[in-house]
Order: C-alpha cells, then sequence, then structure tokens
C-alpha cells in the first residue's frame, strides 16, 4: 500500500525544530523504564536502531515506540496508552482527556481496542510515522474513509510525549490536529463508530485528546499512519 499522497506546495511550512533526535528519544524511553518500571529489557533498548534518516517531507518523523505488556488491570493497549498518554500530560502546561471520569474516579482508563488487523506487540521499536498523513488544507476527510492497519495508535502518543513542541504548533493550518485512527473507543460501548482525536487548544494552552466520530468529516485533521 503506498504512502497518501498529499499537496505539500499548497501547505504553510511547519516551524522547525519541532522533533528530537533518536537518541534523546532513547535516552527518554530509558529513563521512563526506570522509573515507571516498565519492564523493558537492557537488550531490547541496546537494540533499537538509531541510524539517522532523511525525510523528504517535515511531517515525517522516526520515532522510538513503545508497546507495553499486560497487568492484572489494563491490558497491554490500554496500558500503552494510559501510561504514554501520562508522559505527554507532563511535558504540557495543561491537559484534558475524554476518560478523565473512568480514570480518575473509576480507576479504568484508555477505554480503546486497537482497530481490526493490528497486532498490539510489546517492546520498544523504532518506526516512521507520517504524522501529515491524509491530510490536506481546507479539504474535509472523514476517519472511516482513511483509516486502515497501518494507521497510528500508541505511536501518536510516544510523539506527543517525546515531541511537546510538536503538540503546540498543532494549528490545523501548517500542522494538523491528529486522529488516532488506528484506536477504538469502547465506551459506551464497544463501538467502531468513535476514536480518539489530539488536538493543541491554543487559548487554553492546553493538550485534549477528545472522543470523536468516525462518520463526522473535519479539515485541518490528519490520520498518521506508519511507513516503516
Amino acid at each position: 500500500m503506498s504512502t497518501p499522497r498529499r499537496l505539500s506546495l499548497t501547505k504553510p511550512t511547519p516551524p522547525e525544530k519541532m522533533f528530537v533526535s533518536l537518541e534523546q528519544q532513547l535516552a527518554n524511553v530509558r529513563r521512563w523504564n526506570e522509573e515507571r518500571e516498565w519492564g523493558l529489557l537492557q537488550g531490547e533498548l541496546a537494540a533499537v536502531d538509531l541510524t539517522p534518516r532523511e525525510h523528504d517531507d517535515p511531517l515525517v518523523v522516526d520515532l522510538v515506540a513503545v508497546y507495553l505488556d499486560s497487568t492484572r488491570q489494563l491490558d497491554g493497549v490500554r496500558r500503552t496508552c494510559h501510561e504514554l498518554w501520562r508522559l505527554a500530560t507532563e511535558q504540557q502546561p495543561h491537559a484534558w482527556s475524554f476518560d478523565w471520569e473512568w480514570d480518575e474516579w473509576k480507576e479504568n482508563p484508555k477505554p480503546v481496542r486497537l482497530l481490526d488487523g493490528i497486532e498490539h506487540r510489546p517492546g520498544v521499536r523504532r518506526v516512521t510515522v507520517d504524522l501529515g498523513a491524509h491530510w490536506e488544507p481546507g479539504r474535509h476527510i472523514r476517519p472511516r474513509n482513511v483509516r486502515s492497519t497501518r494507521s497510528a495508535h500508541a505511536e501518536v502518543l510516544a510523539a506527543a510525549a517525546h515531541f511537546p513542541d510538536w503538540v503546540r504548533a498543532m494549528d490545523g493550518r501548517s500542522v494538523p490536529y491528529i486522529w488516532l485512527s488506528g484506536y477504538h473507543l469502547t465506551i459506551p460501548e464497544r463501538s467502531d463508530h468513535r476514536l480518539p482525536g489530539l488536538a493543541w487548544v491554543r487559548y487554553r494552552r492546553t493538550m485534549s485528546l477528545t472522543a470523536n466520530w468516525a462518520d463526522h468529516s473535519g479539515s485541518g485533521w490528519a490520520s498518521p499512519v506508519l511507513v516503516a
């Protein structure tokens, strides 16, 4: 499956220096692994490929992503989502999530599952993510129409944790807001119709993780995909 074509000539240039190096990302993961007791093995961490690569598109980025094992409380998909969101919130002045009530009061956070056909494989891996996939300024798209087994999920939250400046640059014009199309939400019931969306609310200086409808169209939004 080819990478979605995007009309770069119609897009404003995004800010520079939104992303950090793979070396810095791996240092982040080593620190988080120790602080949050993820259980990632040192051999896994040492095996991550840190060779720099050039990409023609400024929104295509190499990423050190983590995928966690299950615990008694949460399966691996939900645990990964919960942990990475928490780390991302620590990098921002304010944050809000659609599941705050479930998280804070019911101790049952991040009601998500993966899109059918996407496999959760615990570990740490270098991946390449197109954070602007399917986005064309001014064009309305529906998440349902662009979802696939290459749709990003935990990788977007890893990017938010590693790249706080990228989140703060989101404006829907030079840097799109993000649908996490590799996830389905499972509240209020198991459904294929809802998915998370990540956005920066500028006037509140808040990073928001919202519950969006897969059938509703919007402009200024991307549906990131894994390209490697």
